[in-house]
């Protein structure tokens, strides 16, 4: 063991070393002296030999070489380690650490010895600590050094400067009662970590500004800007960011002085993490804001003791889907509804994310509030609707969370007078959906029964029900299913109780069936041409009413027919009144029950439509005819009965031809009517009424449209039984010139025609011998003579539908005419073989 005067010796030699200018000896001396001879020294000697050497060590703190800088620091740091928690050297190396790392400017250039300077900070720190309040707080002589030098650092643009400069201020949290002398000259550094890249940073960034709040003694404002800087992290990717927010709300709440008065911006921190994504922070936020919620019970135990005694779970509450918060954290949320004011404004800034948290967070103030929410009800409602019909499905669907809770937790007559009320002014789909989910999960009570027939009454108004807007219809629909289905309960349940039912109580049930009937009738007629989804889902609400739609037809559509207005205005192909028309038509198609009121609707609608709207009426009238047979099984004479003064009234007029393009068109979707007649009514109901109108048929198989020839034929089709000989000669001619039409369908349609032509058998003689056989015969003979051949001649083209067609028909033809049609095939180079052989 070395003597003292050797040690004497070797410190005045390595004090020498130091400050000799050649850059290698220093650096040996140092790292000689670290090495080897503090690690020999004891700890009672490290006092005496500080006190030699710190001057010359501390010197070379400022050095050139970075090298040489790097061995000082390490060598302090050694000796710190075996001096004792003596403040006296607190004094000296503070000091220096300050003047290296603590100014405007930038001293130190080297990154990784900033942050060795800021590890030996923290060790003095950690030395030096005065947690327990027992040794006078050493800290407190260089505090504003250190405060100082934290003010330069957490600006540092080294992000481990950054981080290491935050958990110091951390643990001079505990380490010294005396930051609250300058805790707020720190917030507006710290601040600046929150945005850094990295996570850990805003992590420890977050942490070290919640523990700053408490410091914060006077100066609510700078509290306030704690919270409000954290508050934007909630939405961060990471999720021990989140994390971090929520337990720097929960730290709030258990300790910050004067916190109740700072209850209503803490909450956003916590109840926010208790919506979050990721489990693990969900599960510690709540375990704490569970603690604070304790806290908060002990320190109001009282008050809320008696609440205890009477409180029970509200009835429909979905335990299913959420856990019940303790009475004192729902406590802490019902002094603090004024946060409500502070999310509304978040839930309509521009940015999704912020919208979406702004959403979630109001969900929590639901289910913590319960009852008491009702006081904010008013101010909520246009708030939650506008967001009912945000772009973004998933804001839309946390809005619809929200009130689904308040339809659960508060009474119903809280809100649905308002609603109603709110309704009626501004009929939005988010009104409608807030209204129908709030409607849909209320708990029954009388009040909601009595209302059925009121929101019933909302949607029947033409501003709802006329909107053609397809998620609008999707929740009108929703709406008229839970309605329809409250009023099954309802009477349901007076049969049960077995109460006679009065009158007035069934003509009530009866409105109410048909204003659904009329809400629901208007939204699939809107949507018959398209949106086949909806207009399915339609029907199955219809059917909520009764299964029998046709039945629920018969008795409500006059009334429905009947409030169209403005049809005798001239309206266009998108007029509303024009579209839900076309669509009641198509639907609903024709029966007895309404069939007179629809004629004369339609016969209004059509004296004074415009030229497109007649286009688009005719088109859903020869729609609707394709269903005649399914809906009317009534007698021949009956159905004749019906359709005759339809078709002379409605159809006849249009058929007349009239110069221009939109008669042109009329024209062609009227004869459309003859050709869907053709196909929906049967033959025996159809032939009756075809008879009456083939002269004017027969001018339209010439006509100039293509669509209008091709319709004239097709409704021609079905001449199943013989005409007489003028009506032949009539269409005959006419219907064999269109073999040669430009339109492949109007020739295969005129080749089928052709097979249908056929002489009455009033016409043909009885065959006795008391009627001429050869008048009208003979005379059929010479128009088939004529007729014939040109279908021989079409046997040779080359479109295979085509003579397939003419084939048929002329098999038709060969069953009524053999003798004729073998002698012309003869005539016209046709064996019988081969003409047999034809037709098959």
């Amino acid at each position: 063991m070395a003597t003292e005067e050797e040690n004497g010796t070797f410190i005045e030699s390595f004090c020498l070393k130091t400050r000799n200018p050649d850059r290698m000896v220093r650096q040996r001396a140092l790292k000689d002296f670290e090495a080897n001879y503090l690690a020999t020294v004891s700890s009672s000697e490290c006092a005496r030999i500080f006190d030699e050497t710190y001057l010359d060590i501390l010197r070379c703190y400022s050095d050139r070489f970075e090298s040489v800088r790097i061995l000082a620091v390490t060598t302090i740091d050694t000796l710190l380690e075996k001096l004792p928690a003596n403040e006296y050297y607190l004094g000296y190396i503070v000091p220096v650490l300050a003047k290296r790392i603590g100014r405007a400017e930038i001293v130190e250039e080297s990154e990784e010895l900033r942050l060795q300077l800021l590890e030996q900070l923290a060790r003095l720190v950690e030395k030096y600590s005065d947690c327990d309040g027992q040794r006078g707080d050493p800290l407190l002589k260089v505090f504003d050094d250190i405060v100082d030098i934290m003010i330069k650092t957490l600006r540092d643009p080294f992000p481990a400067a950054q981080k290491k400069s935050c958990e110091i201020v951390l643990a001079m949290a505990g380490a010294t009662p005396s930051l609250h002398y300058r805790a707020e000259a720190l917030v507006a550094p710290t601040k600046t970590v929150l945005g850094h890249r990295h996570a850990a940073n805003r992590i420890v960034a977050v942490e070290a500004l919640g523990e700053l709040s408490l410091h914060i003694l006077t100066n609510g404002d700078r509290v306030s800007e704690i919270i409000m800087a954290i508050s934007p992290l909630l939405m961060d990717d990471v999720p021990f960011v989140r994390r971090a927010c929520g337990r720097a709300g929960c730290l709030m709440l258990l300790k910050l002085r004067d916190r109740y008065s700072f209850f209503h911006r803490i909450l956003p921190l916590v109840l926010n993490c208790l919506t979050d994504d990721t489990a693990e922070v969900r599960n510690d936020i709540e375990q704490r804001w569970q603690e604070a919620g304790e806290l908060y019970y002990k320190e109001n135990e009282t008050e809320l003791a008696k609440v205890a005694l009477i409180e029970k779970l509200p009835v429909g509450y979905p335990v299913d889907r959420y856990t019940r918060p303790t009475l004192a954290c729902r406590a802490i949320v019902q002094r603090s509804l004024r946060v409500v004011n502070l999310v509304l404004h978040e839930m309509e800034e521009w940015k999704e994310d912020i919208r979406l948290h702004a959403t979630k967070l109001l969900k929590q103030i639901v289910l913590h509030s319960e009852r008491a929410f009702s006081t904010q009800f008013l101010e909520v409602n246009p708030v939650l609707a506008k967001t009912c019909m945000d772009s973004e499905k998933t804001i839309v669907t946390e809005a619809l969370n929200v009130c689904e809770l308040m339809g659960i937790l508060l009474d119903y007559e809280t809100w649905s007078k308002h609603v109603l009320a709110e309704f009626r002014k501004f009929p939005s789909i988010g009104q409608l959906r807030c209204m129908r989910t709030l409607y849909t999960h209320s708990v029954q009570c009388e009040e909601k029964r009595n209302d059925i027939k009121k929101f019933a009454a909302l949607l029947l108004d033409p501003d709802v029900c006329h909107n053609l807007k397809e998620t609008y219809q999707q929740e009108l629909l929703e709406f008229c299913s839970v309605l329809a289905s409250d009023g099954q309960k309802r009477e349901l349940s007076a049969a049960l109780e077995e109460i006679s039912v009065s009158e007035q109580e069934t003509v009530e049930n009866q409105s109410l069936e048909r204003t659904l009937y009329t809400v629901i009738l208007k939204v699939v007629a809107f949507c018959y041409e398209e949106k086949e989804l909806i207009r399915e889902k339609g029907l199955e609400v219809l059917r909520l009413l009764d299964n029998d739609i046709d039945k629920l037809h018969a008795h409500h559509l006059a009334s429905v027919l009947g409030s169209i207005e403005h049809l005798e205005s001239v309206n266009s192909d998108a007029s509303t009144n024009i579209l839900l028309l076309c669509g009641i038509v198509s639907v609903c198609g024709f029966q007895e029950s309404y069939f007179d009121t629809l004629r004369v609707t339609l016969a209004k609608a059509l004296t004074n439509a415009s030229p497109e709207g007649k286009v688009k009426l005719f088109s859903a009238i020869s729609v609707a005819m394709l269903t005649w047979e399914e809906k009317n099984k009534q007698s021949k004479e009956v159905q004749v009965a019906l359709l005759k003064p339809f078709v002379d009234e409605l159809i006849a007029p249009s058929l007349v031809w009239s110069a221009g393009r939109s008669a042109e068109s009329i024209r062609a979707m009227a004869t459309a009517c003859f050709a869907s007649m053709a196909q929906g009514v049967t033959a025996e109901v159809y032939m009756p009424l075809l008879s009456g109108y083939l002269n004017v048929l027969a001018g339209l198989i010439d006509d100039n449209n293509i669509a209008t020839r091709a319709y004239t034929l097709k409704a021609l089709v079905r001449l199943d039984q013989g005409l007489d000989l003028e009506l032949l000669k009539l269409i005959a001619f006419p219907i064999l010139s269109r073999l040669d039409d430009p339109s492949s369908e109007v020739r295969e349609l005129a080749a089928i025609c052709l097979g249908r032509l056929k002489l009455s058998k009033a016409c043909t003689g009885s065959g006795d011998g008391t009627e001429p056989v050869d008048s009208a015969s003979q005379r059929w003979e010479d128009i088939l003579k004529q007729i014939l051949p040109v279908m021989f001649l079409h046997l040779e083209n080359p479109e295979i539908k085509l003579r397939k067609a003419i084939s048929a028909s002329l098999q038709r033809l060969y069953l009524d005419n053999r003798e004729l049609m073998t002698s012309l095939a003869k005539l016209s180079n046709v064996t019988e073989d081969n003409f047999v052989g034809s037709m098959q």
